[in-house]
């Protein structure tokens, strides 16, 4: 094996101190373990073949994931939103549940559990003290505002006659903005201090199922589960449309939405799976679009974005983060989970990872270090 050199992998400024370990002889590393499930694939090659393990597949095994009880109470992570110390996974489960994880550690800090009928949390939201999730089954709908600090509901809005299924939530220093997963679709805009409707907008005629929301400093952009998909460009202040996009063929259920100061990003769940680059000030298509490898890079269910590059989480068997490149739309990197680890439903970062939400039993979480291009996470 040849000598391990760590500035070439950038790790020379690295703590250890991760769960308690402060050396490298602290790291047990029993290879007939099978970690719970989330152990690296080439990690379990290596193993096989009786090679040496690498500093930078023992340093992965500490801390890597998040996993649930597993069915019925904690299985299907749908919903992620994050803050300095923890991250919020959204359970679609029956109750809904909401895990408060700790990032230090990726493991359960509380639980937030809803009453008899609130199922299902598909969207996730936060500020500074509180936690927002909606039930994306119930009729009519409901957004629980959950304090942080307790993981106790605070305050519920529950949706007038016809809003149903909130499939999703962004917010604001004043307000929530909640999609509906209706016909024609809507989003309402609630007051935080009250947790009660302001304003809602309502689409037209066969403008259906608000499934994604994105927003900047005035508006809120909205996209449809329809064939070809539509992003409606509404004025915060109003809650009136300013502008429309309508996909090309074959950019069809937008199932995901993020945006910077010029563009908004929009994710579909096709085979393969396309993220279309869209003018904020037009609302037209940039000439660079991304689109995924036929057959292998499918269903576009999640993104987000730092000032750089998008990265679009894929509902794959099994699941895959593509980092895209903003300027060009081309694949930078590609990190590609498990063979049990299947259908990425929901993505968020922060400065040093991405947290990858997994939809199946047991729930998962997967702690991704986007600052290193290294073997184990970035193919």
């Amino acid at each position: 094996m040849l000598p391990f050199n760590s500035s070439c992998w950038g790790l020379a400024k690295m703590s250890l101190l991760i769960k308690g370990v402060t050396k490298l002889s602290e790291l047990g590393i029993d290879v007939d373990k099978d970690w719970q499930g989330h152990t690296l694939t080439n990690l379990k090659v290596a193993i096989a073949a009786g090679q040496p393990l690498s500093i930078e597949q023992m340093l992965a095994l500490v801390g890597f994931a998040w996993t649930g009880l597993g069915a019925p109470a904690e299985e299907c992570c749908e919903a992620l939103t994050q803050d300095a110390d923890y991250v919020y996974a959204g359970l679609c489960v029956d109750p809904a549940r909401v895990i408060k994880i700790a990032k230090t550690t990726m493991t359960t800090s509380a639980t937030w559990i809803g009453g008899v009928g609130e199922d299902c949390c598909r969207a996730l939201t936060s500020d500074a003290d509180y936690v927002y999730a909606a039930d994306s089954v119930s009729s009519p709908a409901r957004v629980f505002k959950i304090a942080k600090s307790t993981m106790t509901t605070s305050a519920t809005w529950t949706g007038g006659d016809g809003e149903n299924q909130c499939r999703a939530l962004v917010q604001d220093t004043n307000y929530i903005y909640a999609g509906l997963y209706t016909s024609p679709a809507k989003v309402v805009k609630i007051t935080k201090a009250t947790m009660a409707t302001s304003l809602v907008w309502t689409a037209g005629a066969g403008d259906n199922q608000c499934a994604s929301l994105t927003e900047d400093t005035d508006y809120v952009y909205a996209g449809d589960f329809r064939s070809p998909a539509k992003v409606y460009k509404i004025t915060k202040a109003t809650m009136i449309i300013s502008l429309t996009w309508t996909g090309a063929a074959g950019e069809n259920q937008c199932c995901a939405l993020t945006q910077d100061t010029n563009y908004v990003y929009a994710g579909f769940r096709t085979s393969p799976a396309i993220v279309r680059k869209i003018t904020k000030a037009t609302m037209v298509s940039d000439p660079k679009v991304w689109t995924g490898q036929t057959g292998v890079e499918t269903l576009c269910r999640a993104l987000t974005t730092d000032d750089g590059c998008v990265y679009a989480g894929l509902q794959t068997d099994p699941a895959r983060v593509i980092k895209i490149g903003k300027t060009d739309m081309v694949t930078l990197a590609t990190w590609v989970a498990e063979e049990v680890e299947t259908d990425g439903y929901a993505i968020a970062l922060d400065s040093d990872f991405i947290y990858f939400g997994l939809s199946i039993d047991p729930a998962t979480v997967i702690r991704i270090d986007k600052r290193r291009r290294l073997p184990i996470f970035w193919g």
